[in-house]
């Protein structure tokens, strides 16, 4: 049996000539003989399993209404300002139940040609998650765009693991679902009916959701809609 050693900064010289070392960067074979001293990259290992990535989650489907309620503040944000729009998912283990925070967030608008157009992007602010809650993820929409998770969601979801929920195709009758769950800078496409319950209705936004939306001009003030009732980010 070949030992085995992870290679940490207090390590002193193992007295075997051939070992495995244990690396932040893989997995290597030291063999030293009269002649030299190589460090190879294992490829393997014998008598170890092989495994592939995985994941399992251990939280309950979210619910219809909750989504149906995201969905339609996400709707909503999108009639108002063509704009996209993101949630914070909150879950509770004592009682297994899910729970929705708003943070404050802007839309930036800019001029192409003869009208105003919303830049596909959002920028939002902290929010401190309740007592017995821990953070479970969140939820953000693409506007008339399809859902899927681009090079700025793959940047951002690596600082935080979570779940990662998408709706896209806010302009039409029913959205386009895309579901990640994120770990250790690896990303889970999950299938949307295994994580959520289906849903299609857009049920109207509480009111405070949608004060914590506001839009900005280059050079303006932030903009507060008559409808949403303005709000700060």
């Amino acid at each position: 049996m070949i030992p085995l050693y992870a290679d940490t900064p207090g390590l002193a010289e193992p007295p075997e000539s051939l070992y495995y070392l244990v690396a932040a960067n893989g997995t290597f074979l030291v063999n030293r003989s009269p002649l030299f001293t190589a460090v190879t990259a294992a490829r393997s290992l014998p008598g170890l399993l092989c495994r592939e990535p995985s994941i399992q989650l251990a939280f309950p489907r979210l619910p219809r209404q909750l989504m149906e309620r995201i969905y339609g503040f996400f709707k909503s944000v999108y009639r108002e300002w063509e704009g996209e729009a993101i949630v914070f998912l909150f879950y509770a283990p004592a009682d297994r139940t899910f729970h929705v925070g708003v943070p404050p967030q802007t839309l930036y608008r800019h001029r192409a040609g003869d009208r105003w157009r919303t830049e596909g992007r959002v920028s939002y602010g902290y929010l401190a998650r309740g007592q017995g809650l821990v953070k479970l993820g969140d939820a953000h929409s693409h506007g008339s765009a399809t859902a899927f998770f681009s090079c700025r969601d793959d940047a951002d979801d690596t600082t935080h693991d979570g779940l990662r929920i998408v709706l896209g195709q806010m302009d039409r009758r029913h959205p386009d679902v895309s579901v990640s769950f994120v770990t250790q800078g690896t990303r889970f496409l999950l299938r949307a009916a295994d994580v959520i319950e289906d849903f299609s209705a857009a049920l109207t936004p509480p009111r405070a959701w949608l004060r914590q939306v506001t839009c900005r001009r280059p050079g303006e003030p932030p903009e507060a809609s008559p409808r949403s009732g303005g709000g700060s980010a």
